[in-house]
Order: structure tokens, then C-alpha cells, then sequence
């Protein structure tokens, strides 16, 4: 099997070595470039599956970079890490949608680079993917207005675990979306930062007790960064033909664990989040037969 290949685009050679060195020691193909232009031109010859992208660049700036690298047909599995600076506002939503799938703060160690690597390459596919994306668009819930039923459950969840955040989420193809948000301020992020993208591969509730400690999540910016995740449990949403939706999942700043009737009341909630969604679907069709009958 080939090694991994990963282009770094930065404007500062040092970085470019140590980064370079550190990944080619765990078996790393990696091209480096010190301008927009060239990293866009080698991004496009390599075809990498990771692009490590600073934003202050010459000749091409980083987010034109990025956009480019997504409207590219030909990398269309390229996914990248943008890295802003400190001196250098950045839009991080407005990165997002021009291709970004994770993020890593400047200045950076060369294992922190390798860490937030690991993390965007632990995110895993369901073999039924196509099919589980289909199932959760036929729910239109995508996108939907705030609903207090779903909210009442989200709060539930919180008080139960007792912990300062709890969200209903759902998996859409590369991004998860909050249907209920409580403690996280946020409306979506990339699929390659989200927990409960791990969640749904898991019949039962998946506990993680301390992210720092967890390969998977120790690079994850939503855990080296704010909201500084360190305890995570969610209990995934199946729908009746089997598909796993998303999740009714907690979050907490500090490791901790659950006990078993909490892993249990948080399945018992995932159950009635499932109710809700098929009365709503239930219900919207009545509306449309209705509308459609006039």
C-alpha cells in the first residue's frame, strides 16, 4: 500500500523542514511549497489526500488556494487543513465553505501537525453511506427551524449527564448539523471534526472519557481549541431501515465518565429523538397530500 501523501503549503521554510522531516518519519510522502501558486500546482500534480494550507501567502493568497483545490474535479478526496495565524483574522465558517475541513492554529509544533493529521484521517465512511444519506435527506430535516420538542430533549440529556453541553446532531455527507444545541456555539462544522461522526459507525453509546488521550481526537481543533472538548458520549440515531442518522450526544471542558443508566437514558433519549423525527415526517406529508389535494 502506498504511502500517504500530504503537500505543505507555507511561506516559511523552517516550518516547511520541520513539518516535512516530522512526517516523513512516520512514513509520510510529503511536497512542500513556499507560495499560493506552486502549492496549488503541486496540490494538482501529487493529488495528496491531505493539503496543509497557511493563508498568508505569495502570488496566490491560502483561501483562493483552497477554493481552488474544491472546485478541482480531480480533488475531489484532497482535504484540507488550513492553519491561520494569529496576525491574520480569518473567517473560519467563511473557510469552511470554500473547502477547509479542519483547522490548526499558528503557531504549531510539528506534533501537533501530526496529531491534527491523525484526526482527519480517523474519520470513518459507513459501508451504507449513499444509502444513509439519502434516508436522512428524506427526513428534511436538514437546515430546519429550532423545534422546542427536540430542544426539551436536548436539555434533558444535559441534566441527566449533568454536564454543560448536549446536542442533537445529524451526519450529513460532509458536515454535521445541530438540530438542538445546548452549551455549543455553533450551527455546523466538517464532518471531519465531528465525534459524532465515529458515533453512528457504534450500535451502543460511544464514550470518550478524555479527547486529549484519544488518537482519534487529540489533534481535533474542537478539542486543541475552543470549544476545548475533553469528554464526549453520544448514542446514535437509527433510523427503522437501519441507517444511523446522527446523535443525541454530551459534551463536557473536563474528562469525566458516565455510569450506566446515564449510557442508558441517553439511548432512551436517542429512541424518542427517532419518534419525533418520523411524527414530523409523518406529519409534513400529511400537509403536502393536504396542500396538493386543493
Amino acid at each position: 500500500m502506498a504511502a500517504p501523501t500530504i503537500v505543505l503549503i507555507d511561506y516559511d521554510e523552517a516550518v516547511l523542514a520541520a513539518n516535512s522531516e516530522a512526517l516523513q518519519s512516520r512514513g509520510y510522502q510529503v511536497h512542500t511549497a513556499c507560495d499560493g501558486a506552486e502549492g496549488l500546482k503541486a496540490a494538482v500534480e501529487q493529488r495528496p489526500g491531505i493539503v496543509v494550507l497557511d493563508l498568508v501567502l505569495q502570488r496566490m493568497p491560502g483561501l483562493q488556494v483552497c477554493e481552488a483545490i474544491k472546485k478541482n474535479p480531480q480533488l475531489g478526496h484532497t482535504k484540507v487543513i488550513v492553519a491561520p495565524s494569529p496576525t491574520f483574522h480569518i473567517d473560519l465558517k467563511k473557510a469552511r465553505n470554500l473547502g477547509a475541513v479542519s483547522f490548526l492554529n499558528k503557531p504549531y509544533q510539528p506534533e501537533d501537525l501530526v496529531r491534527a493529521i491523525a484526526s482527519v484521517e480517523a474519520m470513518p465512511l459507513p459501508e451504507n453511506e449513499a444509502k444513509r444519506v439519502a434516508t436522512l435527506h428524506g427526513y428534511d430535516i436538514l437546515d430546519s427551524a429550532p423545534e422546542k420538542a427536540f430542544d426539551d430533549l436536548a436539555k434533558l440529556a444535559a441534566i441527566i449527564c449533568d454536564v454543560p453541553g448536549a446536542m442533537i446532531t445529524f451526519i450529513d455527507s460532509e458536515r454535521q448539523w445541530f438540530k438542538s444545541n445546548i452549551g455549543f456555539m455553533a450551527n455546523d462544522v466538517p464532518r471531519e471534526m465531528s465525534f459524532c461522526a465515529h458515533a453512528i459507525m457504534h450500535q451502543d453509546v460511544m464514550v470518550v472519557e478524555d479527547a486529549e488521550k484519544d488518537e482519534r481526537f487529540a489533534g481535533n481543533p474542537l478539542v486543541t481549541s475552543g470549544p476545548q472538548i475533553r469528554f464526549y458520549a453520544g448514542s446514535p440515531l437509527i433510523a427503522p431501515t437501519g441507517e444511523a442518522l446522527g446523535t443525541v450526544c454530551v459534551i463536557d471542558h473536563k474528562p469525566r465518565v458516565i455510569n450506566e443508566n446515564q449510557k442508558t437514558a441517553l439511548k432512551l433519549l436517542a429512541n424518542q429523538v427517532q419518534v419525533l423525527l418520523e411524527w414530523r415526517r409523518y406529519m409534513n406529508r400529511a400537509k403536502s397530500s393536504s396542500a396538493g389535494g386543493k
